[in-house]
């Protein structure tokens, strides 16, 4: 988070402090913007659905999605070039909907907890006390 460059919000001015814009955590709340308007509590059955989202980017082997350690036998990917799996909405929406395997349950708690840290994270107050800019 603080030894990458910093990069700027597409059509705006803002600077993007902490994980990457294409990250899936950004992708579901973005940290770049005012922290105001993220106050209220989020509806818990949409909470649920983003961490279920989340677990099929976190365990793709539980909801038979491709992932590193195992190839389909129909990849075009070469023998040696891996695909990027940062994006893997296409995948997912391919494959359906499918139910939430039973040993991954009791993880959508702690990954829903993820999602509303980074949602009430300000980045940038943590950049500034870990690194005080010298730039007035």
């Amino acid at each position: 988070m603080f030894y990458s460059r910093p990069s700027f919000v597409p059509h705006t001015k803002k600077m993007a402090v902490g994980l990457p814009a294409k990250h899936l955590l950004n992708r579901i709340y973005p940290s770049w913007q005012s922290s105001s308007q993220w106050t209220d509590d989020p509806d818990s059955r949409q909470q649920m659905e983003h961490a279920r989202h989340l677990a099929k980017y976190v365990f793709p082997r539980q909801y038979g999605l491709e992932n590193a350690f195992s190839t389909s036998s129909g990849s075009s990917y070469g023998s040696f070039r891996f695909p990027a799996y940062m994006d893997r909405e296409q995948e997912i929406k391919n494959r359906g909907s499918c139910k939430t395997p039973k040993r991954l349950k009791h993880v959508l708690d702690l990954l829903e907890k993820l999602i509303w840290r980074h949602r009430k994270c300000r980045y940038q107050l943590l950049l500034d006390l870990a690194c005080p800019s010298k730039v007035i």
